[in-house]
């Protein structure tokens, strides 16, 4: 790896950490203040949030980054005038979908969840997650990987501001779902602001062509994102009609710890993507996996050490169940760092549709898997659960992911020899 990237791995991972961080702390002020049960109905409002932006935006964030870095500039123009226009659209469609989707659930797991007010908050908080969702994209698939991360985080700190904001008001899972939304929208207007000054968002009218091939293109790649956001969010919502919301509020804190060793993964698949979009081969994907598992492990060490020590002094004893359930969460982040390495590949490889399916494959087995791993033995179910699929997930991704590179390999070598030909001919 050379240096930049390890400077852009560094940077990805440090804004990564942040993010992580200040979710972390916005977890733990919403479990100490909500208990069990309120801190439950609130990871469902965001879990609910998170997936009904990523279906919003159709994938045209992934399709951006395949094609962007190699478009004319001509072509640039329209890629981000219909990139802009279609996010627009995405804001109102998935504060709908939430909303649509919180009152389903709400006969499935809690009636709080179709109440006016909630609905309102889980609303709010989904047009930050459209920008949470979109904009990072946006900035990867123009190279500025450290803008990407830094206002990632940025809009992370703001939900965590809001929530302080919001802890002082009232302690109901409304009100800081609401304040966390209000934070995240404060911090997305000014990058709104920042994108279209650097002429990255164009208020320009977008091209028809443009968008059916972004749609195209983002279609396939929608089945990976909604796939993945569905695999690891299916846990949550089967513990949560299944278990009840108490359930969800203590796996969620095991959950939310265990994420931190998918930080330096993470950074290096979206490294990967750009690397895999320019040309890049089967010898920096295997390099990238080596470095995802090994900091997977050594985070991960680091992580059980420090959660098993502190989770019942910081949150309580109504969370001690917690403790078991990061080591044997932690072992699944270890078999699933190989998955968010090899899945950015493929999208950036332009593989839309092998991407998809595998999305989707994975979404499906989600449901399956964790329905009932949590009907046999609960939360613990659902853990176990989450090693078995991720370690799949792994295996599938990097057999597709090394077909594809090799076949890529091939066709190069064959046009770089047909390239040659009439240069031979000549010299003869």
């Amino acid at each position: 790896m050379t240096s930049g990237r390890r400077w852009t791995v560094a940077l990805l991972t440090s804004s990564g950490a942040i993010q992580a961080g200040t979710n972390a702390l916005a977890a733990l002020l919403a479990s100490s203040l909500l208990g069990p049960h309120g801190r439950g109905l609130m990871v469902l409002g965001t879990t609910m949030a998170s997936i009904a932006a990523l279906l919003a935006g159709m994938g045209t964030g992934p399709a951006l980054r395949a094609c962007l870095p190699t478009a004319t500039r001509v072509r640039r123009r329209r890629l981000l005038a219909t990139f802009t226009q279609w996010s627009m659209l995405a804001v109102v469609v998935a504060a709908g979908l939430a909303a649509i989707g919180s009152v389903l659930s709400a006969r499935v797991i809690d009636p709080e969840l179709a109440e006016p007010r909630f609905l309102v908050a889980i609303a709010v908080v989904t047009v930050g997650h459209v920008a949470l969702v979109q904009f990072p994209d946006l900035w990867y698939a123009a190279g500025r990987f450290r803008a990407g991360g830094s206002w990632a985080a940025a809009v992370a700190a703001g939900g965590l501001a809001g929530v302080l904001g919001g802890a002082v008001t009232a302690r109901s899972a409304w009100v800081l779902l609401l304040a966390q939304g209000v934070g995240m929208l404060v911090v997305a207007a000014v990058q709104t602001a920042h994108l279209s000054v650097v002429k990255l968002l164009a208020a320009r009218a977008g091209d028809r062509t443009e968008l059916s091939s972004l749609l195209c293109s983002g279609g396939w790649a929608l089945g990976l994102t909604t796939g993945l956001a569905v695999t690891l969010a299916a846990d949550r919502y089967a513990l949560g009609a299944f278990a009840g919301p108490a359930t969800v509020g203590v796996y969620s804190v095991a959950s939310s710890l265990s994420g931190m060793p998918r930080l330096i993964p993470t950074a290096l698949g979206q490294i990967l993507n750009r690397e895999v979009a320019s040309g890049g081969g089967r010898g920096v994907a295997l390099r990238a996996r080596r470095l995802a598992v090994w900091s997977a492990i050594v985070l991960g060490l680091g992580v059980a050490a420090g959660g098993w020590l502190l989770i019942v002094p910081v949150f309580g004893a109504g969370f001690a169940d917690a403790r078991p359930l990061l080591l044997v969460l932690l072992v699944a982040e270890v078999a699933f760092a190989p998955f968010a390495v090899a899945s950015r590949a493929l999208l950036g490889g332009g593989w839309m549709g092998t991407a998809g399916v595998l999305g989707v494959g994975s979404g499906v087995a989600a449901a399956g898997v964790f329905a009932v791993g949590v009907r046999l033995w609960g939360a613990y179910g659902a853990a176990l659960a989450s090693v078995a699929l991720y370690g799949g997930m792994s295996l599938v991704s990097w057999r597709l992911l090394r077909r594809r590179l090799a076949v890529a390999e091939r066709v190069a070598d064959r046009m770089a020899t047909e390239a040659a030909k009439p240069t031979l001919a000549v010299k003869s």
